[in-house]
């Protein structure tokens, strides 16, 4: 009986009997960061503590220090006057490099971490689309 499993075995390869699709590996695959919305992060921070990927419309720009992002469906919906709400819509993003200018759109890698006063997402990498 056990030389007819193992002749089965070796006349069929693992790989035949198992559905499309499955890999094995012995590297676990590198953890992505997530990309919310900005509205999500915005609304619920503590859900969304480490690295993330957001893309969204820059608002306000302060060089140097950072710029502020709203959420792009927001963006479309009313422009910046989501800005002067209360609401959801913006997210403050502290970075040092060059300024991505008014009304473009970026997609920024990040980590938010909570901080003494409030939340911070802290920019690593910023593309202009």
């Amino acid at each position: 009986m056990k030389h007819l499993i193992l002749a089965i075995a070796l006349f069929f390869p693992l790989s035949t009997m198992l559905p499309a699709g499955v890999v094995f590996s012995s590297v676990p695959p590198a953890t992505a960061p997530r990309s919310p919305t900005i509205r999500a992060v915005a609304s619920h921070p503590a859900q969304y503590l480490g690295r993330l990927v957001l893309t969204g419309v820059v608002g306000i720009v302060t060089p140097g220090k950072g710029f502020i992002m709203v959420d792009m469906r927001e963006y479309r919906r009313e422009g910046f006057a989501c800005l002067a709400k209360d609401e959801p819509t913006k997210i403050p993003v502290q970075w040092k490099g060059a300024a991505p200018k008014i009304k473009q759109t970026v997609c920024v890698e990040g980590t938010l971490v909570k901080g003494r006063k409030g939340y911070a997402f802290i920019a690593k990498k910023v593309t202009k689309q």
